[in-house]
């Protein structure tokens, strides 16, 4: 019998988020003190994009720019169970979404602003079903932005033509994208068109999610999009969420167009210093050796331990790497009672 490891897992996602992140301290991670005061809003990041720090701090510094009072939490001790859930452990991710809701309710907050597409899937489900329970409410980060651009003061002109990457497979991931192009459309000269988007899409970037008539794949649907992305003259593509933005790295390099972020955009138009790119900068050079070379001056400081920066780096940058792959964390089970 199979167990997951959530262990290898979650760990490298830590790992590398500390090796990457900018500032001193885990931002995701709120003492309990914190934790303990009413905000007016939490953000909620979901774990898997902390493998990109950089678009999570692009967002806390989007949420600053608004004289927003809110509280972050990330990371795998605020996860919603989608990973229980999807290995098998059904019982066990209820138990810790509830116990993440649970946390939101602490801090009191007018309402939570989610990050994560499948944060929003899970609670959506789950919470319709009685599975989960809460009196919280929420919404897309995107929609509290959009809602509230009278809160931003877009200093910079972006003179770029921007091709949008949306998702329209599901209500909430179409509402979404609409979103995000009202915000990206108040920025001073930036030119932002939609990029062909099919519902087969679904509501984010995945080999497991996008599929297709004929047995077209994300590859194939991926090669599309860049092209006609091309032919409309962008000079750039922006997705919405942090997952396609990891998902499509090697699409830039293949097609010649940079892929960014459209949180990544928000932030140059606030006049402010863009966080650093390195998750994109490693994953496309594909050297894991280089990669350690790179993080573990920093990483070591911070008490990343060698072998788990080895570890993540091997994972996360060598070539056709492939770290949210469950199969990979699926261990024999051992009879703990001999």
């Amino acid at each position: 019998m199979e167990k997951f490891n959530y262990s290898a897992y979650f760990g490298p996602i830590r790992s590398l988020a500390d090796a990457l992140r900018e500032g001193p301290s885990r931002f995701w991670e709120p003492g309990q003190e914190e934790l303990s005061k009413p905000h007016d809003y939490v953000l909620y990041l979901g774990c898997n994009v902390l493998r990109t720090p950089h678009l999570a701090q692009s967002m806390v510094a989007i949420l600053q720019a608004m004289g927003v009072d809110f509280l972050t939490l990330g990371g795998s001790a605020h996860c919603c169970g989608v990973v229980h859930q999807r290995v098998g452990d059904g019982d066990i991710g209820l138990r810790v979404g509830q116990t993440t809701l649970n946390r939101f309710a602490r801090v009191r907050p007018k309402a939570v602003l989610t990050y994560c597409p499948t944060c929003n899937t899970v609670f959506d489900d789950k919470l319709a079903s009685g599975d989960l329970a809460s009196d919280v409410p929420y919404r897309h980060v995107t929609q509290f932005i959009a809602e509230n651009l009278d809160k931003l003061v877009f200093t910079t002109s972006v003179p770029r033509r921007i091709g949008l990457h949306m998702h329209v497979g599901t209500a909430r991931a179409r509402q979404d994208s609409d979103h995000v192009m009202s915000i990206l459309r108040r920025i001073p000269d930036l030119d932002v068109v939609e990029l062909p988007a099919a519902e087969e899409w679904s509501y984010a970037c995945s080999a497991a999610i996008v599929s297709g008539p004929g047995g077209k794949g994300l590859h194939q649907r991926v090669g599309e999009m860049f092209r006609a992305a091309g032919e409309l003259g962008c000079d750039g593509i922006a997705t919405v969420y942090h997952s396609c933005y990891r998902d499509l790295i090697p699409a830039e390099r293949a097609f010649g167009l940079p892929l960014m972020n459209y949180a990544e955009i928000v932030v140059q138009a606030l006049g402010a210093d863009p966080f650093p790119a390195r998750y994109k900068e490693l994953a496309q050079s594909a050297d894991p050796d280089a990669a350690y070379e790179a993080l573990a001056p920093r990483a070591l400081d911070r008490g990343v331990d060698p072998d788990g920066l080895r570890n993540t780096v091997d994972l996360h940058f060598r070539p056709g790497a492939a770290p949210l792959d469950l199969s990979r964390y699926m261990e024999e089970a051992t009879d703990d009672r001999s």
